[in-house]
């Protein structure tokens, strides 16, 4: 079921592209930073993907992480963004590339400034997909 997690990271893509009030904001989102993209942007992190199967087939239990990056002195544009990227994720539902998403579940966030000035704001969240059967 290694594609768990692929699917996982496509339907997110999927989402954050169909939100219009994020996509109106940032210039894109990338699952690694980009090298030239203009601040602000959302990037797909790290996540870790473990076992969740039960009597009706086989699952996983994703913990992802997205983050916000801006150059924007202070951390109320981050905040706002993070909000939406909170209110655009546990929206997933449905089925992708042979998974079904059964939840989508916030865990935290959090707000950093790094040393080149960028802020980033992280949020973690919980999703569990089971794999279709015939997939």
């Amino acid at each position: 079921m290694s594609g768990a997690s692929l699917a996982v990271q496509n339907a997110l893509v999927a989402a954050l592209q169909a939100d219009a009030l994020l996509t109106d904001t940032v210039s894109g989102i990338y699952d690694s930073v980009p090298v030239a993209a203009a601040l602000p942007y959302v990037t797909l992190g790290g996540d870790i993907a473990s076992d969740a199967s039960s009597k009706t087939g086989s699952g996983r239990e994703h913990r992802v992480m997205i983050s916000v990056w801006d150059d924007v002195p202070g951390v109320a544009r981050v905040k706002a963004l993070l909000a939406r990227v909170e209110a655009v994720v546990p929206g997933i539902a449905g089925e992708r590339d042979g998974h079904q998403f059964i939840s989508a579940l916030f865990l935290r966030n959090f707000v950093t400034r790094n040393p080149d000035g960028a802020t980033q704001g992280v949020a973690e969240f919980r999703i569990r997909s089971q794999q279709i059967e015939g997939n």
